[in-house]
């Protein structure tokens, strides 16, 4: 056999291992790999979720958990004008969890660094929970609204970081120059209605 037609067999092998090659990459990408991300960034359809009254926070009573926290069913006595104003001045009480929440902040981490400065929030929901145009909050009035995003089902978290950066299904950044938490402070998330999801005091 001559050389040149063993070159031209040649190339057609390679040639053939080449095509054979790149659709099994992208076999592996579309139906394998996407098929493992948790997140979705999609315009979500309206969650409904049950919540009693909009709720105020008072970050002076929330950054105390040291004492027990009331309870929710207790019946309390009637208190003067100045009563209440001495009793909402005294540390100890903490505001219960909210009935119904669809979300709740596991952890901060990094605090009082910028670069690694992180609020995680996860999801309680057996449903997918639309984050548009809630907001996360601190104790100077500090506040992040969330883009269209969304999580999908239960145990799965998204994590918002204090610095720049740019925006992603599993990490959103919030542009601030400086740390935004510390500790002793209680973070707070509100739904797109203003009622309150979730609080946490950071350690």
């Amino acid at each position: 056999m001559s050389s040149f037609w063993k070159i031209l067999i040649l190339l057609v092998i390679n040639i053939l291992v080449s095509v054979f090659s790149t659709l099994a990459v992208l076999y592996y990408w579309e139906n394998i790999r996407n098929a493992e991300k948790p997140y979705t960034l999609v315009v979500p359809e309206e969650t409904e979720i049950s919540l009693e009254s909009t709720q105020i926070v008072d970050y002076g009573i929330l950054a105390v958990t040291d004492t027990p926290v009331s309870d929710p069913g207790e019946t309390q006595p009637v208190s003067t004008d100045e009563e209440t104003d001495q009793t909402t001045s005294t540390p100890g009480f903490v505001l219960p969890p909210v009935r119904g929440a669809a979300v709740t902040i596991s952890q901060v981490i990094g605090v009082g660094d910028t670069n690694t400065e992180a609020v995680q929030i996860l999801s309680t929901s057996d449903t997918a929970v639309s984050l548009a145009n809630w907001t996360l909050e601190d104790a100077d009035g500090n506040v992040f609204t969330f883009p269209d995003i969304q999580l999908i089902r239960r145990d799965i978290f998204i994590e918002v970081y204090s610095r720049s950066g740019h925006n992603t299904p599993f990490e959103l950044y919030w542009g601030q120059s400086e740390p935004v938490w510390k500790s002793g402070e209680t973070t707070v998330i509100k739904d797109a209605d203003e009622n309150i999801q979730a609080t946490y005091r950071i350690p």
